[in-house]
């Protein structure tokens, strides 16, 4: 017996089904659709119960929200690619890259904020742009091309800061982005919300986010609709970058410096995060509110376990878990669509 998406219940007012019963039909893939934030708000009950003095306060809340908008910023960034069928593997590193220039620049060439955030996002997005046209022009694997692109970021990371952090010089424009509050708010939440509302309505209320799903698709039945596939594809490319360049930026505000090591270790989170998301709102596609769901319910788990006694490795355990299982449910939903 194959289940639909909708399967039906025959129930009559006597508790025995017959043919003068009422139809109740039970949205069982509309259900599952929901499936992570359902998570999220099991995990948020589970510790707030086992450990209600560390976990379940306020100012926990505030860090978890605060310190994971970075990472949700940049799973967004790395959306876009994965939408119209590429990936883009160097947004760890260009985060790093908009990290180091934003306070390098004020650090070592006196650059105020808005100057030194202005190029380190015009980077970010450069990087952006090569990523695209090489894949879209070039014809060069995505996962070759963009693999290349974050080895020679780290590198020249490495030789802009001689290996050494920024802590001096810091401007207070900049660290007021990360540390600075909004009506009881930290402003990274603020930009993340902001970033969230843009996206979702490019992608969800737009012709271009219609185009940008179609490439993704089929390249060829976008192409002889009269899509312009390479450009969209560039175009994807560059709002990764970008993405990654506001992540970055937001990261150095809250951290106050700037370190070469920073960057690369935020890349396993942020896929983590928006493969999980797209078992949850639109099933098998990847999508905006799923994202970000996704990245708060690893971030809670990885808190909360953290604050009951697990061990200082969990973090990574955690996230490679989440990320199995995300290959492993969209394996299924594959399947259960063939079938």
């Amino acid at each position: 017996m194959s289940l639909t998406k909708e399967q039906s219940v025959e129930v009559t007012p006597g508790g025995e089904s017959g043919p003068r019963g009422v139809v109740a039909k039970v949205p069982w893939g509309s259900l599952t659709d929901y499936s992570l934030p359902a998570m999220l708000a099991v995990l948020v009950a589970a510790f707030c119960i086992l450990e209600p003095q560390t976990f379940a306060t306020v100012q926990n809340l505030k860090t978890i929200l605060s310190s994971n908008s970075v990472v949700a910023i940049l799973a967004l960034g790395a959306l876009f690619p994965l939408i119209v069928g590429e990936f883009d593997l160097s947004v760890g590193a260009n985060l790093g890259l908009s990290l180091i220039l934003s306070t390098g620049l004020a650090s070592r060439s006196g650059l105020g904020a808005p100057e030194a955030i202005a190029v380190a996002l015009i980077a970010s997005s450069l990087v952006g742009v090569i990523n695209g046209v090489l894949v879209a022009k070039g014809g060069i694997d995505a996962f070759v091309s963009t693999l290349g692109m974050s080895s020679l970021i780290t590198g020249g990371v490495v030789w802009y800061s001689n290996g050494e952090t920024f802590a001096t010089g810091i401007p207070h424009g900049l660290i007021v982005l990360g540390r600075n509050e909004f009506l009881g708010v930290p402003l990274p939440v603020w930009f993340l919300a902001v970033t969230v509302a843009v996206t979702y309505y490019l992608l969800a209320a737009t012709p271009l986010g219609k185009y940008l799903y179609a490439v993704g698709g089929s390249r060829d039945a976008a192409r002889l609709s009269g899509l312009n596939v390479p450009l969209l594809t560039i175009l994807a490319f560059v709002v990764s970058g970008f993405l990654a360049g506001v992540a970055g930026i937001l990261q150095a505000a809250q951290l106050g410096s700037g370190s070469p090591s920073v960057g690369p270790s935020y890349l396993l989170p942020a896929f983590a995060a928006v493969f999980l998301g797209a078992t949850s709102f639109r099933r098998g596609a990847f999508n905006v509110p799923g994202t970000v769901t996704a990245t708060f319910v690893i971030a809670v788990g990885i808190n909360g376990l953290e604050s009951i006694g697990a061990p200082f490795y969990i973090a990574p355990v955690f996230t490679g878990a989440a990320l199995l299982t995300a290959a492993l449910a969209a394996r299924a939903f594959k399947a259960r669509r063939t079938a």
